[in-house]
């Protein structure tokens, strides 16, 4: 289960879920361990592109921070909005009372919406 809801001592409402970032997130450096063999090894023959690489992304790419690397819980209110990384084990079958705890562990986060 990958989404939970608890009431914390105070009467309030959570909603927690896991988050994972996509694999394009967590990438921080280059995935290219060998160097480009077609200016490297002539056997390959000479560079014959003359344009330019068309094969950058059009989208910008959003990275995380290390420690959310690994994914984070997102636990979120209806006044506020908080994350926990590293994501504790056994946190999917933990009582109210843990939950509360690590939420109350979380980096409050600015809580963004539809506009309205």
């Amino acid at each position: 289960m990958n989404y939970r809801t608890f009431t914390d001592a105070r009467g309030k409402r959570w909603e927690v879920w896991l988050v994972l970032p996509a694999a394009a997130e967590r990438r921080a450096s280059e995935r290219r361990v060998f160097a480009d063999r077609r200016t490297e090894n002539r056997a390959y023959g000479t560079e014959r592109r003359v344009t330019p690489d068309r094969r950058r992304s059009l989208f910008r790419r959003v990275g995380v921070a290390a420690v959310f690397e690994n994914g984070w819980l997102c636990f979120e209110s209806d006044e506020e909005k908080r994350r926990l990384a590293p994501v504790p084990d056994g946190w999917n079958d933990a009582d109210a009372e843990k939950l509360q705890a690590w939420c109350q562990a979380g980096k409050r986060v600015v809580k963004c919406g539809p506009p309205g």
